[in-house]
């Protein structure tokens, strides 16, 4: 592994033809692309990589990683190679979404990435009608960290009313499992509607001090509108975590239900105006909605936020009732548990 604190040239290391893992941080971007493009000129394949440029980064966390850090990106400038599987990005400020990186298109195993600290970025993904939507087909984890002026996750140039075509036959984020974010002031909604067609594989939600969000998954005027029921339906779905949220109002539209059968926790933490758990249902045989909740399911708050919801339906509460848990008692008995412990020890002698 090369000395990360000295940059590399790419000349240093293209000659090693038969290395296998390589861990190093290169000079500046034109190194990197010179040795992205030998490894794919020689048909080089790395079993591990780990590839720097700049001096901070985010905590790779796979086999084959780039890290891109305190760069002035633009999109045709940079190579990545096509079996990327983890790309982070950090102090980036100039860059503005991740489809302005023209070369992502050729990475085909993209299931990790990471943006954080980056003043610049207002979305993750940007279409136009004109553009490829099958990008970050493969992504698995997305997590974004400090980045002041994201207002979208995916973003569609040119909104209207033909959104819902343009995603029909996109694979974008289909594979998505883990989605994390934190630290984004500017952002008002998480998930638009009209993008959960695409989620069908997503797992688990956190949000974190995002001090404008207003709710998670926003339908759209016209569907709120109607009298028709909205479905938001996530069927793998286990974990909804919400904490340091002050103006979250809504975890989706007032017209809306959630369809989350595999549904095991929501933890809300420090979210006051968030006055309302929407319906489950499950759908049987005419499409008939019925309320349910899995028995699995917990949800983790204060005695003051629970006491404080409202509740479209009383027999829904008393469905979810049973599954709640307050955090602060829990807490409490887990630091009991743990002073008894160190108590007995002590009066046994394995404490000095």
């Amino acid at each position: 592994m090369h000395d990360e604190t000295k940059g590399l040239k790419a000349d240093e290391v293209v000659p090693l033809q038969k290395l296998e893992c390589f861990y190093g941080r290169f000079e500046n971007m034109h190194e990197l692309n010179k040795f992205v493009s030998s490894m794919q000129q020689c048909k080089k394949n790395l079993i591990k990589y780990r590839l720097y440029v700049g001096l901070f980064s985010l905590v790779a966390e796979g086999e084959r990683v780039v890290s891109i850090n305190d760069l002035e990106i633009v999109g045709g400038e940079l190579m990545f190679p096509v079996d990327m599987q983890e790309l982070n990005i950090s102090y980036c400020h100039y860059l503005r979404n991740l489809s302005d990186i023209s070369s992502l298109k050729n990475v085909v195993d993209l299931r990790v990435c990471k943006i954080g600290h980056c003043e610049g970025i207002e979305c993750v993904v940007s279409f136009s009608f004109s553009s490829s939507t099958h990008q970050f087909q493969s992504l698995q984890c997305l997590c974004l960290i400090d980045l002041p002026k994201l207002s979208d996750v995916i973003k569609v140039e040119g909104y209207g009313s033909a959104t819902t075509s343009i995603l029909a036959s996109s694979a974008t984020f289909s594979n998505l499992k883990d989605i994390r974010i934190s630290e984004c002031p500017s952002i008002m909604t998480l998930l638009p509607h009209w993008l959960l067609p695409n989620l069908q594989n997503l797992e688990e939600i956190n949000v974190i001090n995002c001090e404008k969000l207003v709710e998670i998954f926003a339908a759209e005027d016209e569907e709120k509108g109607s009298d028709a029921l909205i479905k938001f339906d996530l069927p793998k779905l286990r974990v909804l975590r919400l904490e340091s949220l002050p103006e979250l109002k809504s975890i989706c539209s007032k017209s809306g239900v959630m369809v989350c059968d595999s549904l095991q926790l929501i933890d809300v933490d420090n979210c006051d105006k968030l006055k309302r758990i929407p319906p489950f249902v499950s759908f049987v045989g005419n499409e008939q909605p019925y309320a349910h909740a899995s028995p699995s399911l917990k949800i983790e708050s204060s005695r003051q936020w629970w006491d404080s919801l409202e509740w479209d339906d009383p027999n829904f509460k008393n469905v979810l009732q049973p599954l709640w848990q307050n955090r602060w008692f829990f807490l409490k008995t887990a630091f009991d548990e743990c002073r008894e412990l160190i108590k007995m020890k002590f009066r046994a002698g394995w404490i000095e």
